[in-house]
């Protein structure tokens, strides 16, 4: 009798029928992703004509169910493209998202601390500077911090608050010298000058004061 032949686990099968399903639901999931993306953000991706074409129709489209079906043909297409490299640059531009968050939240955190008067991170921050900048450096962020402080108790615009953080922000910057990162945080403070006088202007004359930037 002839022994049947060893199982060759090297042998390339066809993949399950939930497996397939597992693979539609995935493929589904990152066209999803890829529609949600901003136009900035796909013109960096090689996607095939159709499937950006059709990306681009989803984000014209205002009705929920229009949308869905939308979706759903993206999800088809999904199904006919090499999404690997797609899938992997839609998790870089994510962990790319998460770490600028993250940046931000630590240059906030250190700059609320500084306003408070708690200095604990203020060497820290000034050792990222070339060690003959650091003095200035550090009187810097301790002038821009007291007069956060003052414009924050007469209920002032906060220019100084904004210069602040776009110092420690730029010290933490990598390759940005503390020297440009001061002079940046100058350039800011006088801007902000220039639109808050605008506004007393505008308040003197009867006229409403204009909208600003995003505040700190």
């Amino acid at each position: 009798m002839r022994k049947p032949k060893p199982y060759d686990y090297s042998d390339p099968r066809p993949p399950s029928r939930s497996q397939k399903k597992r693979d539609s639901a995935a493929q589904q999931v990152l066209g999803g992703k890829l529609a949600e993306l901003p136009a900035s953000a796909l013109k960096r991706l090689d996607l095939p004509p159709q499937l950006a074409e059709a990306i681009s129709d989803y984000k014209a489209l205002t009705q929920h169910e229009a949308k869905r079906r939308q979706l759903q043909f993206i999800g088809a297409l999904m199904r006919e493209t090499d999404t690997t490299p797609l899938a992997r640059a839609v998790e870089d531009m994510a962990a790319g998202n998460r770490g600028q968050a993250h940046e931000f939240h630590a240059v906030e955190a250190l700059r609320t601390a500084l306003l408070e008067g708690d200095e604990a991170g203020l060497e820290d921050i000034v050792a990222l500077a070339p060690e003959e900048e650091r003095a200035e450096v550090r009187s810097r962020i301790r002038q821009l911090a007291r007069n956060a402080r003052a414009e924050a108790e007469k209920a002032k615009p906060p220019r100084s608050s904004r210069a602040l953080f776009r110092l420690l922000r730029d010290l933490r910057e990598k390759g940005t010298s503390s020297a440009c990162a001061v002079k940046n945080a100058d350039s800011s403070l006088v801007e902000g000058e220039a639109i808050d006088g605008e506004a007393d202007r505008g308040e003197a004359d009867g006229l409403p004061e204009p909208s600003t930037r995003e505040r700190f």
